[in-house]
């Protein structure tokens, strides 16, 4: 076993040696096939290794049998890995045109001392190309020690290295940059340059000076050194620049609006609320919008005033805004337009003011309108105010309609585990079907969001000793929907009586179970119910239980038990729908004899149809398709059938010789 490690891993060594010494021998056409293994190599190497790495692409790059490329492509993964010990080998190299730009980015990133006077050296070594790179690799390593070495070049009659130097300074920043730069006198095609460089160098100093370099830009000609004098400004002095930062935002130059959007975020809270009044609506939009992220309580008094302007954008953006800054005094406002202004409703759901659900439970109990008993009741149900539930109960209680609805969808909604004896309550004292329908969906619907289901139970069933008939069969009703051990003893009970209204609403409670615990249950009551309907309707509770599940041996026995108990094309159709979610050749097996029968030829002819689409299944069910367009009376079918038949026909797999 130590053999084998050890011969493991030299052979590992010499794969990767032979993924390196490819760099060797690269060509400028050599494409990502040829360079990914050797980059995948080198990224994989830690960083603990990264010394041999390095000492390795060094003796590439020295070699005189490399190729250019080769020698450029391994200072790119020196990047990587360069440490002080490549600058000698490396160094010699920056007069080359052919391999300057690519040991600069060596340098560009290595943490040492050394490089500086390297490129400094360099810099009077060259000729004027390659000095514009080495100003800028001095520029991005922000190199302090060089900025006497690039004074001379602000003077060069060649404006692209003056350029490079003018850029180099301001990268650098500083005080003696920031000085030389005031120095400097350039031609007008380079004055915005030199201008932004100086601003640039603005940012490292301290604020008095820089706030000096900011002053004198700040009217400028050119439109970018005015923003950037006015950003730099604002940076230092927010509140002083304010009303200037405003400003912009009115202009109708889209680069001082974009810069003034920008830096509305900077900018103190009472300098906005003091002039946001005097601002284009669009932009009155914009800091309310700011005001309203930072949580500005002390913005609510303008944001109020704001809610009754006449703009529409500005009414309803305040309105929106009070739900973040907010305190008690926005809630009466709110409350007067929650039923018509959206944004007034999605506020005070927001809304975080003491006493706010307390204010609009008061507003519910007075309402005197049907839209705003809805928008009371929704509002509620979005803040989940659980304190809420007895009027939302007091609502619920009254005749049908849309706002009974809203407050069973809020009952819903706020109910837990001990408050559902309010749903036995509603359920006693309704009268109306549409009405206990939909208590009985939204009690099981809140029943399932709890932990446990019996304790939600119980109180319906308590209720059903004392309830009227049709109030009786909603409860059952509910219980199947819910589920669970108390709920299914209750069931089980009722299914017993003597009255056909109770068993039938037990059976529909099973049919409506959320699992396949009762389906043994179901499937008795299909084959030995008395009544024609109870066997109807506890055969297709149990083809529904099949469909929700995904073990294919389930459904596969349940939906063959159905098929032979069914008596009615309705349940037949039933299976095959149940069936055909799985393509298998065993739902082929299943879904054949049923081509025989009229009644639900068709729905068993569409199932073959949309199965055969497996590829595996293709062969196996062109016979059946076949069969199909032999009988088929319907066109579409046919014309899908004969597609089907002719397109299967073409990849049949051909018989051997």
């Amino acid at each position: 076993m130590k053999y084998i490690a050890i011969s493991s891993l030299l052979l590992a060594a010499t794969v990767a040696h032979a993924q390196l010494d490819a760099i060797r021998t690269l060509t400028p056409t050599n494409n990502q096939t040829t360079l990914r293994p050797i980059e995948a190599q080198i990224f994989a190497v830690p960083q603990t290794k990264h010394s041999a790495l390095e000492k390795e692409l060094l003796e590439i790059f020295q070699s005189p049998t490399t190729t250019l490329a080769g020698k450029q492509y391994a200072c790119r993964m020196l990047r990587h890995c360069a440490s002080e010990a490549c600058i000698p080998v490396l160094a010699p190299q920056l007069i080359d045109p052919k391999l300057s730009q690519f040991v600069r980015r060596v340098f560009q990133g290595l943490d040492s001392p050394a490089v500086d006077p390297i490129l400094i050296k360099a810099l009077h070594q060259i000729t004027p190309p390659l000095q514009i790179g080495i100003l800028g690799t001095l520029g991005q390593r922000r190199s302090v020690k060089s900025i006497n070495a690039i004074k001379p070049y602000l003077k060069n009659p060649n404006p692209q290295i003056q350029s490079a130097a003018i850029t180099a300074l301001g990268n650098i920043g500083g005080r003696s940059a920031t000085k030389a730069l005031l120095k400097t006198k350039v031609a007008p095609e380079l004055s915005t340059e030199l201008k932004l460089a100086i601003l640039k160098c603005a940012s490292t100093l301290d604020s008095k000076s820089a706030t000096k370099i900011y002053m004198k830009y700040r009217l400028d000609d050119h439109v970018q050194v005015q923003i950037v004098s006015v950003v730099g400004l604002t940076k230092i002095a927010p509140a002083k620049f304010t009303p200037e930062v405003v400003q912009l935002l009115e202009s109708s130059n889209p680069k001082y609006r974009n810069t003034a959007i920008v830096l509305l975020a900077s900018l103190p809270t009472p300098g906005l609320i003091e002039e946001i009044e005097a601002l284009a609506p669009e932009n009155q939009v914009l800091v309310i919008s700011t005001l309203a992220d930072r949580k500005a309580t002390e913005a609510e008094a303008v944001m109020l005033k704001l809610a009754t302007n006449k703009n529409k954008s500005v009414h309803d953006a305040a309105l929106l805004a009070l739900g973040n800054i907010g305190t008690t005094a926005s809630i009466q406002p709110l409350l007067a337009v929650t039923a018509t202004n959206i944004h007034a409703f999605t506020a005070l759901c927001a809304l975080k003011a003491e006493g706010a659900d307390a204010s609009i439970i008061l507003s519910l109990e007075n309402a005197i309108d049907e839209p705003t008993t809805i928008k009371r009741l929704e509002c509620l149900a979005l803040r989940q105010t659980h304190a809420a539930l007895p009027a939302a109960v007091k609502v619920a209680e009254g005749p049908w309609s849309r706002q009974t609805k809203t407050a069973i969808d809020t009952i819903e909604t706020l109910v837990r585990t001990e408050d559902f004896p309010l749903f036995a309550q509603l359920m006693l004292s309704a009268t109306e079907t549409k009405k206990l329908q939909v208590l009985e969906k939204s009690a099981a619907k809140a029943a399932l969001r709890q932990i446990e289901i019996n304790p939600c139970a119980q109180p319906l069933i308590d209720a059903i000793a004392v309830a009227k008939p049709e109030s009786q069969y909603a409860l059952l009703r509910t219980l199947g929907r819910m589920g669970g051990e108390v709920a299914r003893e209750q069931l089980t009970q009722s299914i017993g009586s003597s009255d056909p209204g109770t068993k039938d609403a037990a059976i529909r409670g099973l049919c409506n179970w959320p699992n396949l615990d009762v389906a043994d249950q179901l499937l008795e009551q299909a084959e030995t119910a008395t009544i024609q309907t109870q066997r109807t309707l506890a055969l297709r509770g149990y083809i529904r239980l099949a469909g929700t599940t995904s073990d294919f041996a389930v459904v596969s026995n349940m939906c063959y038990t159905a098929a032979a108990t069914a008596n009615q094309p309705a349940e037949l159709i039933a299976t095959i729908s149940c069936m055909q979610r799985f393509q298998k050749q065993e739902v082929l097996d299943f879904l054949a004899p049923h081509l025989d029968n009229v009644d639900v030829f068709d729905e068993a002819a569409w199932a073959i149809c949309e199965i055969s689409n497996r590829k595996n299944l293709q062969q196996s069910a062109l016979p059946l398709l076949q069969k199909i367009a032999a009988v088929a009376t319907d066109e579409k079918l046919m014309a899908e059938v004969n597609k089907k038949i002719e397109q299967y026909q073409k990849t049949e797999t051909p018989a051997l010789p």
